[in-house]
């Protein structure tokens, strides 16, 4: 009788590699609408499983894979970034201007057109800043630092954390993984994780 494959569990957090960055797709909806999709690269998702964490990255048509095994991951840093902002006050103007014109213009069916889009803006703007301010994670390694485009928010990233250290710290202990999060982080070396110089 063969080996049942191992559990996985499939943890929150869905992301792509963009080819371009965020606000400018918003942009970019405006100009090509749905064919904006066409510039998010492969999809990538995080499985939990009983040995390592499991990377899988999607284009479509085949499958990649990465595995880390919980002995060997040393630093899970989640570090903020200005994404969400920018969105949001791109999203803030935009609203603000369609819906600005859809007052004064003449023509109703018109303003009705550019009020529904500027109420639609609204809505993207609402959702945006309900889900919190935008981070970028990455999982270190002894030999390598692996960006996780599937963790962008950091509600999010946190959680995940809180699923995947106790299994690393059962196998290393709580002295061999350091997580790290903060709004700038550097690497000085493949062992601890440190916050970045600051001026004197």
């Amino acid at each position: 009788m063969a080996n049942a494959a191992p559990p996985y569990r499939r943890l929150s957090g869905t992301g792509y590699h963009y080819l371009v960055p965020p606000w400018a797709l918003v942009l970019l909806f405006f100009v090509m609408g749905i064919f904006v999709l066409l510039f998010r690269g492969r999809r990538t998702q995080l499985w939990l499983g009983p040995e390592h964490l499991l990377l899988v990255e999607t284009d479509g048509y085949r499958e990649y894979y990465k595995r880390f095994n919980y002995r060997d991951i040393q630093a899970f840093i989640i570090r903020k970034t200005p994404q969400g902002k920018a969105v949001n006050v791109l999203l803030a103007t935009i609203a603000a201007l369609l819906i600005f014109f859809a007052i004064v213009v003449a023509d109703p069916v018109g303003g009705g057109v550019l009020g529904g889009i500027g109420a639609f803006c609204g809505l993207l703007l609402l959702i945006n800043a309900l889900r919190g301010p935008t981070c970028h994670c990455r999982l270190h390694t002894a030999v390598q630092g692996v960006d996780l485009p599937s963790l962008t928010r950091v509600r999010l990233a946190r959680n995940v954390l809180g699923k995947i250290r106790p299994p690393i710290e059962q196998v290393q202990g709580r002295a061999g993984f350091e997580p790290l999060v903060g709004p700038t982080a550097a690497r000085p070396d493949p062992v601890r994780e440190t916050p970045g110089p600051t001026a004197s």
